[in-house]
């Protein structure tokens, strides 16, 4: 996933083609049907849309990654093959995070093309300068990078502290956490502090708790108070500059970290404002750029989304749309943590690392809006398969040692 969106795309067709019959013969149950509706309520909407042609190719960013759900349902029949994805998964993020690691402590960007034309590996960003000093690995936006980041690292973090695949594992670990600070999306440091404090209390790793929060404190502190008093000073001297200036950076008037915190609130408002007037249908897919440039007359090369997912929802959707596709995150989140409670070994801690990555993508999607970038919204989807994998095929054993 993380290397080629056309590969990703072409093999989610093939997967497709052999499997196709099998999955249409399924029983879709509860959980088919509401995608099936959900899916049937999107395509409505586009007839109330604004701008009816961006709106049908918005949906492309939905209802494929439904049957995408399902696929995965279809195939991952037993723990053998639960345990290969997760495996692939971390082999997959190991790589990236290597990547990003390396993109962020040379400072550079890295081209590969062994067939001109035809195969082009790219580590970094192509996108303007202002980007490459923040970690893109393979794909384009920093905060795409993120996005992946969270929904790998919690299940690498719930598997090492469990001993499972322990060399995978640390070495994911050892490998995007620095790539995710590259980043320097605050909005992913601030998911990933909240849920490696949740993993670490559910393991009752209170020691290893209360670093964590004492190193985010000693940040903020580093980075928030006065430049001109030795603690800070000292504490500047030892921290990565990485860390505390964009801290600092995000309280300054005039930076670029603090424009974008502006420039947030605003899409915030814009979002909202969009929700209230149109409440039931929305304004159509992928319209916000053109209702905040038409309609409030923002320029829509500043802001072009609502850099948040929920809202996002409701102002394009509607809020019947946007209950049905928020409430089937949330009700999988649940479904997750019951069958948990059920299970023992290898596969609970299994299932609590794809939860602990469910939760992080979505308290991103409290500031960004990730699933733009389809390897994304296909890992994101193929979790929330897995997940409802885990409640329909209830292991008896250990597959992972």
């Amino acid at each position: 996933m993380p290397f080629s969106a056309p590969i990703l795309g072409l093999s989610w067709l093939l997967a497709l083609i052999f499997t196709g019959r099998a999955l249409a013969e399924r029983k879709p149950g509860l959980v088919g049907r509401w995608l099936w509706v959900e899916a049937f309520v999107l395509l409505a909407m586009t007839a109330f849309s604004i701008r009816p042609g961006d709106s049908l190719l918005g949906l492309f960013n939905y209802v494929p990654f439904f049957l995408f759900f399902g696929l995965t349902v279809q195939l991952i029949d037993s723990e053998r093959r639960r345990a290969q994805l997760l495996q692939v998964a971390l082999w997959s993020g190991f790589v990236t995070g290597l990547a990003g690691t390396v993109e962020w402590l040379s400072g550079r960007n890295w081209q590969w093309e062994p067939v001109s034309g035809v195969i082009l590996l790219m580590i970094g960003s192509q996108q303007e300068a202002g980007i490459l000093d923040r970690v893109t690995s393979f794909f384009a936006w920093p905060t795409s990078a993120a996005a992946y980041f969270l929904l790998i690292l919690p299940v690498a973090m719930a598997m090492a502290m469990a001993r499972l695949k322990p060399w995978l594992s640390w070495s994911v670990l050892l490998t995007i956490t620095p790539a995710l600070l590259g980043t320097a999306s605050r909005n992913a440091w601030a998911s990933m502090l909240v849920v490696s404090g949740a993993l670490l209390l559910f393991a009752r790793r209170f020691w290893l708790m209360a670093a964590l929060g004492s190193a985010a404190v000693l940040v903020l502190f580093a980075g928030l108070g006065p430049a001109d008093s030795w603690p800070v000073a000292t504490l500047r001297f030892l921290i990565p500059a990485a860390l505390w200036q964009k801290v600092a950076e995000s309280a300054q008037s005039g930076t670029a970290s603090f424009e974008s915190l502006t420039n947030r609130f605003e899409a915030w408002q814009i979002a909202f404002e969009m929700t209230l007037a149109r409440p039931l249908t929305g304004w159509g897919l992928q319209t916000f750029p053109f209702v905040e440039q038409e309609v409030f007359g923002r320029s829509a090369e500043n802001l072009l989304h609502a850099h948040n997912l929920y809202l996002t929802y409701t102002a394009e959707t509607g809020i019947p749309a946007a209950l049905g596709l928020i409430g089937f995150y949330f009700w999988t989140l649940i479904a997750g943590v019951r069958t948990a409670l059920k299970l023992q070994g290898p596969a609970r801690v299994q299932l609590i690392g794809l939860l602990a990555a469910l939760a992080a993508y979505l308290l991103f999607g409290l500031s960004d809006v990730p699933f733009y970038e389809s390897r994304i919204n296909a890992l994101f989807w193929a979790w929330l398969g897995l997940i409802w994998s885990y409640s329909t095929f209830l292991p008896t054993k250990a597959t992972i040692e």
